[in-house]
């Protein structure tokens, strides 16, 4: 069972609380809304990433964002709006 502390973790640091997103996707204490801020919260964590790992700040982390986009897409998620011009780092 998922705590209401862990929930409120994952909202803001999804990997501190989950290994992979398949496992957001897989947990049955959380319902699809929670699911999808989650999985939208580790886009942009992933979408960052990438950003550092082209700018030379990272180790070469290996970046989940094709895994986030696939479980997004396991519950049938939109993608994010972009309200402006495009960034690297996406919406």
């Amino acid at each position: 069972m998922l705590a209401s502390e862990d929930k409120k973790k994952a909202m803001t640091n999804p990997s501190s609380v989950f290994k992979h997103p398949t496992d957001v996707v897989a947990c049955k204490d959380l319902d699809r809304k929670e699911k999808a801020a989650i999985l939208k919260q580790w886009e942009l964590d992933a979408r960052l990433m990438q950003v550092a790992t082209e700018e030379g700040m990272t180790e070469g982390e290996h970046s989940l964002f094709a895994d986030v986009k696939k479980a997004q897409e396991k519950l049938g998620l939109p993608d994010l709006q972009e309200d402006g011009a495009p960034t690297k780092s996406g919406p």
